[in-house]
């Protein structure tokens, strides 16, 4: 498996901090914050993001996030499709592979509403996103097995899942939904720790480095490698308290924590 940063983790510097610091830790990818590359662009080019990639030689393998996407009138989701294809033609000059969508729960529908709004909506975007050769990994904030249903129905082989570590532990933290993904549709995973608190009391901002919580990473990096999952690892914290830290602090902790709990699940993670 490959080690990524999510430029979550170091939300108060830039993406060209990101890239170098993260390089410098040992990170072999970078997950691009859409809100630090619309900055970006606003001064430099996407030629200039490639050439700052190259040079760190660092991947960015996915542009995290976007939403939206799948319960609002068609007039509005032409104009946030139009939107996202500035962004991801810029994925398609430096390599990204997948952008993150996320989901929207049932949208005060029906699960079975619901479902074929997803169906519909996601099957068009995939089209569209073919041409940019970008393929789309669905972030679930609940319970795995609605989104496995989801997912099965959409049959589009350019849609998977994103799995958030956080995500899957205050949905239910049930092992055996992940066993239940088909191995072919993990595209990408966000991967953190959190604090020992009741799942309704759960926050992004009690995310923790990899190794420090309740979270069984161990037993979910496990579970990925039966999968044959080579992809990437990428580390993911909503903290204010990390974002206090220097830069240098930031990725040099997020780095090691992963390698730790690699190690302790006897999987390689570069």
């Amino acid at each position: 498996m490959l080690s990524c940063l999510n430029e979550a983790t170091t939300m108060p510097y830039s993406l060209n901090d990101d890239i170098h610091y993260s390089a410098l830790a040992g990170f072999k990818g970078i997950e691009i914050w859409v809100d630090k590359l619309k900055k970006f662009l606003e001064k430099y080019s996407k030629e200039d993001l490639k050439k700052l990639l190259d040079k760190a030689n660092i991947s960015a393998p996915c542009l995290c996030a976007f939403g939206g996407i799948v319960f609002p009138p068609k007039d509005i989701f032409e104009k946030r499709v139009k939107e996202m294809e500035k962004y991801l033609e810029v994925g398609n000059f430096i390599g990204s592979k997948y952008i993150v969508l996320c989901a929207e729960g049932f949208g005060g529908k029906s699960f079975e509403e619901a479902r074929e709004k997803y169906v519909l909506r996601l099957r068009e975007l995939s089209r569209i996103l073919e041409s940019y050769d970008i393929m789309i990994a669905l972030e679930w904030f609940d319970e795995l097995p609605p989104v496995i249903d989801i997912v099965k129905s959409i049959d589009d082989e350019n849609i998977g899942f994103l799995i958030d570590t956080f995500h899957w532990y205050r949905g239910d933290g049930n092992l055996d939904n992940l066993r239940k993904i088909p191995s072919d549709k993990i595209f990408f995973i966000h991967i953190c720790d959190c604090e020992n608190l009741s799942r309704e009391k759960l926050e992004d901002k009690h995310r923790l480095y990899c190794g420090l919580g309740i979270i069984p990473l161990v037993d979910i990096l496990k579970i990925l490698d039966e999968k044959g999952y080579k992809g990437y690892l990428s580390v993911e914290i909503f903290r204010k308290e990390y974002w206090r830290q220097s830069i240098e602090k930031i990725t040099v902790e997020a780095y090691k924590t992963l390698i730790d709990v690699g190690l302790k699940a006897g999987v390689e993670i570069r």
